[in-house]
């Protein structure tokens, strides 16, 4: 137990190093945003402190300097200039706890109680951050070409990963964790994401001047297990959702007093969500379209309009330039009929059109019904994990929306975004930007209903306490369920490997390769993608969007595939025959090993198959 604890305190401190450095550097561009209160300015500061640290690491990337050593003087600089600046502001900070009036005691002890039960709920959500990295797009792609910027010193196109070239802003803070940690600080990135936008919830309810509210919208989003799992993998989604969120709230805030300084914020957060995951374009279009109304009703000027405009074009620009760079297409593996060469060829087209016709039929039906059957039937939107069962209230929403000014906000939002999801990719992870968006729609409903209702005071916070306890309670059963399933996370390197070799089939094979592997080899890998990240060679993955070699498991009709392998200088090839396969074996006789010359058979057993090319002779 000593050993976990030390494992978390370690970790607890490499991410509050990095939340305080961004932190220190939002905060400097926030000091013209007036906010309501500690917890708002604290939650926009860091969030936007992260993107700009995410730009800043891509711009490293892209000069060639993305050395360990220059990371982490930068932090520790970084680090010193907030300290700097909390020094100097301490006055004010003392102030403002002055100010602030003693509660009664009855109040406090509820106030104490409450905040004891919500840091133990936070352990148990933090506890799902801390196993080594295993799911698949994480150990595919996200991380594989995390670890390659930093191999490289630059951010570089990886055109053997699973997805070559993405928008980085994301990976560069996982760079940035891999420097100060390791890759479970890689995950715990995206945990932070997750606690942000729980804390930005709790902000819009104290700025409501409905804390229950708040507090509600908050433990209703961590109760998603779609969200607790996303949590602790080293996904994007996460980091989208954050800027999104904050962005969208930021409007609100503009287009209700007109203040410029929260549009250039939600702007500047529109931004880094679009350099995070492309869905976020669609936030970010929304948004200028928002800004362009504002003009034509003189809420904004076109001075005030252009520096929007420009300040979200100088934080998602370069990710979008490097990607239309390496393949004539900013939008790419989408729409591939505008790229260039390969990265057009009919593969992408058949990826593109396949994952575009995944899921349910587009009708209207289908889309009223959607949050019934997010629900009821998760798998029909290739989910990861489940949602909370209140969302299937969430049209509850729209009805309340025809009467309130929040509800129809946030509602609106949300079924804009929904549609355009809608209409394109059926996987409900990529929903995750509106689902707080419409808790807290849901959550601004019953607040309406309560307060039309002739009611005490006590019942209506007798209300938010059962929702919150629901939320809370569901949420921890699917966290002890995830924690059941995988046993205490490891803390040794042994321990590691085990927990590795248990849960990711083939393990073992490319722990052989790694310590059979020579300078310069190059893995190619069949049917086993999820090692990607865990093979210490360069990796050739052929279920990668591009086009790879296809062998048909016979000889000599795999002799293309061979020679186009031996060109890459291909030295490993890993085959792992006990995951199902979309093609059969031609032959059903257990003693069948496919044959690809010059290429031998050097480690076989009931998972995997691994192949080794010759090296030349002298070497």
């Amino acid at each position: 137990m000593i050993e976990h604890s030390v494992w978390v305190i370690t970790h607890l401190a490499g991410l509050s190093l990095i939340l305080f450095t961004a932190w220190g550097l939002g905060n400097l561009c926030v000091r013209r945003v007036r906010f309501h209160s500690a917890a708002e300015r604290w939650v926009f500061a860091t969030a936007l402190g992260l993107g700009l640290c995410g730009l800043a690491l891509f711009w490293l990337g892209l000069l060639g300097l993305l050395y360990r050593g220059i990371i982490l003087g930068l932090t520790v600089a970084g680090g010193l200039m907030t300290g700097l600046q909390v020094v100097r502001q301490r006055g004010q900070m003392l102030e403002r706890l002055r100010q602030r009036k003693a509660p009664r005691r009855w109040r406090g002890a509820v106030a104490i109680g409450l905040m004891a039960a919500g840091v133990a709920y936070w352990a148990l959500l933090l506890i799902l951050s801390q196993y080594p990295p295993i799911h698949f797009d994480a150990v595919w792609s996200h991380l594989v070409l995390t670890r390659t910027y930093l191999d490289e010193h630059r951010v570089v196109l990886h055109s053997g990963a699973g997805v070559p070239v993405l928008p980085a802003l994301n990976h560069l803070l996982f760079a940035w964790a891999l420097v100060v940690g390791d890759d479970v600080l890689a995950q715990m990135v995206e945990h932070a994401f997750m606690m942000l936008t729980a804390f930005a919830l709790y902000a819009w309810g104290t700025r409501r001047h409905q804390p229950a509210l708040g507090v509600g919208a908050a433990a209703l989003w961590l109760a998603h297990p779609l969200v607790l799992y996303l949590s602790g993998s080293a996904y994007v989604d996460m980091g989208l959702t954050c800027f999104v969120f904050l962005g969208v709230y930021a409007l609100h805030v503009f287009w209700e007093r007109g203040e410029v300084p929260w549009w250039l914020l939600a702007m500047a957060l529109l931004g880094a969500g679009a350099g995070t995951k492309m869905p976020g374009l669609i936030f970010l279009a929304l948004g200028a379209g928002l800004g362009l109304w504002a003009r034509v009703r003189s809420k904004l000027s076109w001075r005030g309009l252009t520096q929007g405009a420009l300040l979200a074009l100088f934080i998602l620009g370069p990710f979008y330039a490097f990607i239309a760079y390496h393949t004539g297409n900013p939008v790419w593996p989408f729409l591939p009929q505008l790229s260039r060469g390969v990265w057009g060829s009919p593969k992408v087209v058949a990826w593109n059109r396949g994952v575009g016709n995944m899921g349910i039929p587009r009708t209207w039906l289908n889309y009223l019904s959607l949050p019934f059957q997010f629900v009821t039937h998760p798998d029909r939107f290739v989910a990861d994990r489940a949602l909370f069962p209140l969302l299937i209230a969430w049209p509850l929403a729209w009805l309340i929306a025809c009467r309130d000014r929040s509800a129809r906000w946030w509602s609106g939002w949300v079924l804009v975004f929904t549609g355009c999801w809608f209409l394109s990719f059926h996987q409900l992870r990529y929903w995750l930007p509106a689902l707080p968006m419409a808790g807290l729609a849901l959550c601004e409903s019953v607040r309406w209903l309560l307060e039309r209702v002739r009611s005490a005071a006590a019942l209506r916070q007798a209300v938010w306490a059962g929702l919150t306890l629901w939320a809370v309670v569901w949420g921890a059963q699917s966290a002890l369920a995830e924690i059941r399933f995988k046993g205490w996370f490891p803390v040794t390197p042994q321990a590691r490997e085990e927990f590795l070799a248990k849960f990711l089939p083939c393990y073992h094979g490319a722990r052989y390769i790694n310590q059979h592997a020579g300078p310069g080899d190059v893995a190619y890998v069949l049917n086993a993608s999820w090692l990607n990240y865990y093979l210490l060679v360069p990796v050739i993955d052929r279920n990668s969007i591009l086009d790879r070699p296809i062998p048909t498991f016979d000889w000599p009709g795999d002799e293309q595939m061979v020679r186009t392998l031996e060109a890459q200088r291909v030295a490993w090839l890993l085959y792992c025959p006990a995951n199902p396969l979309p093609w059969k074996l031609p032959t059903d006789d257990p003693r069948y090993r496919p044959q690809w010359p010059p290429y031998q058979l050097v480690y076989e057993d009931s998972q995997v198959w691994i192949y080794r090319h010759p090296p030349p002779p002298g070497t």
